[in-house]
């Protein structure tokens, strides 16, 4: 009984010794992947640093672009206010030109080719007759 509960305890002893050197792997390969995972973060945190600072920078841009916008507002809303009434003030002349000189100018187109015809016509008895 004393060699089986010897046995038994160097059959213990061998898989305690196994299992401290499964141990001690897996242990190194965590090692191994918690330095790669904080070389991965240190790359990372190197790279982001640049584009943080753009976006930095591009938020300053935007906000100047905002308040020179801002500030010009009421110039924009002239400028618009100046376009509707120059557009207003062509429709009003094209309806002065419709109703005022449109009539005047066939009126007297009428009377033009009329006279052309009334040449035309004696133009040709005049031929005629000779």
């Amino acid at each position: 009984m004393e060699n089986l509960q010897e046995i038994l305890l160097l059959l213990l002893t061998i898989g305690g010794l196994v299992l401290v050197v499964m141990m001690i792997t897996v242990l190194v390969a965590m090692r191994k992947a918690l330095q790669t995972i904080g070389n991965d973060i240190r790359r990372l945190s190197d790279q982001s640093m640049p584009i943080l600072e753009q976006v930095k920078v591009t938020i300053k841009q935007m906000g100047e672009a905002l308040t020179v916008i801002t500030d010009n507002r009421e110039t924009l809303a002239a400028a618009s206010e100046n376009v509707r009434k120059v557009t207003e003030n062509i429709y009003r002349l094209e309806s002065i030109l419709q109703e005022q000189i449109e009539p005047s100018a066939i009126g007297l187109a009428r009377r033009l080719a009329g006279l052309r015809r009334g040449i035309d016509t004696f133009l040709a008895q005049w031929r005629q007759g000779r």
